[in-house]
């Protein structure tokens, strides 16, 4: 059973589709599930010519098995109580930011001292004069 931490998440409920027109779906699927698999897909389409999906001759796998396996994978919920697409985010998020900050800003290095130490450090490390 799931815990509900406040209210919101009552009226936040998933909508799942059982069938589609007079179509019964094997099993129920959300429209969460629907977009990832849809998405994925329209990418494999897209990419299909390039390397490694180029190297797949089987169509079952190439246009069902990858997506759904994306979509399995996307839908879960394993890391840091995260969605992967969540976490992928806040990731990538923070290799692109930069990692000297002072009160969440980034950190102007024209300190005359400081790119004068860098330069000595360049050039003791890497052998590199200016």
């Amino acid at each position: 059973m799931k815990k509900i931490r406040s209210y919101t998440n009552i009226w936040s409920v998933e909508k799942v589709l059982y069938s589609i027109n007079d179509f019964k779906l094997p099993f129920p699927i959300t429209f969460t599930q629907m977009t990832w698999f849809v998405l994925s897909l329209f990418v494999v389409m897209l990419l299909g010519n390039m390397p490694p999906l180029s190297m797949i001759n089987g169509a079952f796998l190439k246009y069902f098995g990858i997506p759904m396996g994306i979509t399995w994978f996307m839908c879960q919920k394993t890391f840091d109580g995260k969605k992967p697409y969540g976490f992928l985010k806040s990731f990538i998020a923070y290799i692109i930011r930069p990692k000297i900050t002072y009160a969440g800003k980034p950190v102007k290095l024209h300190n005359q001292r400081m790119n004068e130490a860098i330069t000595i450090v360049r050039s003791e490390v890497y052998g590199i004069s200016n």
